[in-house]
């Protein structure tokens, strides 16, 4: 039985706001039905009609940006620390690694707890094998051990290989961690619909934003490969550019393929459920240090089969021949052979559809991963 007042005012501290509605929107419902007071904290949050029409309260942070410039991280490090100071939360989630970082540091300087942070995928600070990242890793990583440490602290990872990362560069100790896989899934807003088959060629979908390191340059080589075998297919991309990363391709490097008839560019696409609803399977080539990416547990949901890296993050949504295919990371012409078995074999798609289906009731429920991260809540402020 619950010991907290009912009064209990909750801070949710996320790096996009854009992010909140779409993976935590259902978390939030939750923490309001136990009658507790949720404040979202970002950038531009308190412009946000939304979150007044749903009973939150909208604070705003300011802009952080890409670079490394210190000015606007001390900047966003000082506003959280007004905030924390102003309103007094009885506890703090803060989402995303990077903010999760700046929170933690935050934190441990005020001495504020309970603290709890989810570090959904590392990014790019494990995986990025440049000189440049070897050094910010050598400045970071001690910072990190005292961002991440103190009492009164859980960190929740999205998978096992970064929780297993980061216990063994002693950022964290296996008993201030949990294992929440993802943000969860809508089952009701990603219904098991069997794929139509027609006339028109079937739709192999990546969608992402368009960063190297998510595989987009990979899915564009394995389409021109399968297209240079005459292989029948649509290659779809619904995603956007980001300006503000230098990871990410270009509006010419996008355009280009698309020109080329390599592949067909969407752009930001509003309805997801639709979209893959029309698709025959699909991919993302990631080795981008992902959390457990969301895309292919709402493909698995419509029960369409994936094809992803076997890397930290995606190989949580695939067992491979179960229901879909690992792939090796940048690898165009393994992907080209993987996304050919399925388009040859359409029984072996739909099992797959069927299996994926079954592995989000099982593990990957929205309402499973709410109970869970709850739990976490919970135990936190019993013990503060």
């Amino acid at each position: 039985m619950s010991m907290q007042k009912k009064n209990t005012k909750f801070l949710m501290i996320i790096n996009d706001l854009a992010w909140f509605w779409s993976h935590r929107l259902p978390l939030a419902k939750e923490i309001q039905k136990k009658g507790w007071d949720l404040q979202v904290v970002a950038h531009r949050a308190h412009k946000d009609e939304g979150l007044k029409d749903i009973g939150v309260k909208g604070i705003g942070l300011p802009p952080l940006g890409r670079s490394l410039n210190p000015i606007p991280q001390l900047k966003l490090m000082a506003a959280m620390r007004d905030i924390i100071a102003r309103e007094q939360p009885d506890i703090i989630h803060g989402i995303t690694i990077r903010y999760a970082f700046y929170l933690g540091i935050v934190t441990r300087l005020m001495r504020y707890k309970p603290v709890t942070f989810t570090v959904a995928g590392l990014g790019s600070l494990y995986t990025d094998p440049s000189k440049k990242m070897h050094y910010i890793r050598k400045v970071v990583l001690p910072i990190m051990r005292f961002a991440f440490g103190g009492k009164g602290k859980r960190i929740i990872f999205q998978n096992p290989d970064d929780r297993q990362a980061m216990i063994d560069t002693s950022i964290v100790t296996a008993e201030n961690t949990a294992l929440i896989r993802g943000s969860g899934v809508d089952l009701k807003e990603f219904p098991y619909v069997p794929y139509a088959e027609s006339k028109e060629e079937p739709i192999i979908l990546f969608t992402s934003r368009l960063l190297r390191e998510k595989g987009i340059t990979d899915f564009i080589e394995a389409a021109r490969i399968l297209k240079k075998q005459k292989i029948k297919a649509r290659f779809v991309v619904a995603g956007n550019i980001d300006p503000n990363n230098a990871r990410s391709l270009s509006r010419s490097e996008i355009q280009a393929p698309h020109d080329a008839g390599i592949i067909e560019w969407k752009g930001h696409v509003d309805d997801m459920p639709e979209m893959l609803k029309s698709s025959y399977a699909v991919v993302l080539p990631s080795y981008y240090g992902e959390g457990v990416p969301k895309v292919l547990l709402e493909a698995a949901a419509i029960g369409r089969p994936i094809i992803t890296c076997n890397a930290p993050g995606c190989r949580e949504a695939v067992t491979h021949n179960e229901n879909g295919y690992l792939v090796a990371p940048q690898s165009p012409t393994k992907l080209a052979e993987a996304i050919k078995r399925l388009l040859e074999d359409p029984e072996k798609s739909s099992a797959f559809g069927k299996a994926g289906r079954k592995r989000v009731e099982d593990d990957f429920h929205v309402d499973h991963v709410n109970a869970q991260t709850m739990a976490v809540y919970e135990k936190l402020l019993l013990d503060k």
